[in-house]
């Protein structure tokens, strides 16, 4: 009884691997004409959020899904993120050859902005994945969600940032990196944020009356 209790285990860790390496390459591939980066991260999110409550269904099918359905509304988010995300670092890179106390408090507040708009991309594209919105209010939730729970936007930031950053440390570390991105990275970022997500949530999903428009999927 217990080698097939710890069978049990093991096979379905191994098939939870499997699906996060699946979605991993889904989400790379469809991510490459980078327009399409918001639509494929949301696709991501939309699967792996079901996952992590051992909802998910047919992969495949529930990642071009949500893919399909979500395609508009995810691009404009993407792009709005994408020019915002342009602007403030150039203006970072601006200030930073202003000379004295001016330049110093100009980076900062740039690098604060910064912060801002990552943590708002945290959690807008599963947003997105979990509730039907508008696009504005998607970004007004995300944006409350990253102050009013900021000990967990704290934590999904520095995966996602630590991971990266670890990433490019040194020349070991990517080639040691490539790979694992390649194959399960991007897919295990958003599996941890997903199950971040999950006690998140609970203020849309733990009461009874929701807001207008936010319907869960």
């Amino acid at each position: 009884m217990r080698f097939n209790i710890t069978d049990n285990v093991i096979v379905r860790a191994l098939s939870k691997i499997c699906d996060m390496v699946c979605l991993n390459v889904l989400w790379l591939i469809c991510c490459i004409p980078v327009v399409t980066i918001g639509a494929s991260t949301t696709a991501l999110y939309t699967v792996m959020l079901k996952m992590v409550k051992n909802e998910e269904g047919y992969i495949f099918r529930g990642f071009f899904r949500a893919f399909k359905t979500n395609f508009r509304q995810s691009t404009i988010i993407w792009l709005i993120l994408l020019a915002l995300g342009i602007v403030c670092w150039i203006d970072f890179r601006v200030a930073g050859v202003m000379p004295g106390t001016g330049g110093l408090v100009m980076r900062s507040i740039f690098l604060l902005l910064g912060f801002v708009l990552l943590a708002v991309m945290i959690y807008v594209f599963p947003l997105t994945a979990r509730y039907e919105n508008s696009i504005r209010a998607t970004f007004r939730n995300a944006l409350l969600l990253a102050v009013g729970r900021l000990p967990y936007t704290l934590l999904m930031a520095a995966v996602t940032v630590g991971a990266v950053i670890l990433s490019l440390w040194n020349t070991a570390t990517l080639m040691f990196a490539v790979p694992l991105w390649l194959l399960i990275g991007g897919a295990l970022i958003a599996w941890i944020n997903s199950c971040l997500l999950r006690r998140v949530f609970v203020i849309f999903e733990g009461s009874g009356d929701e807001n207008e428009g936010e319907e869960t999927r």
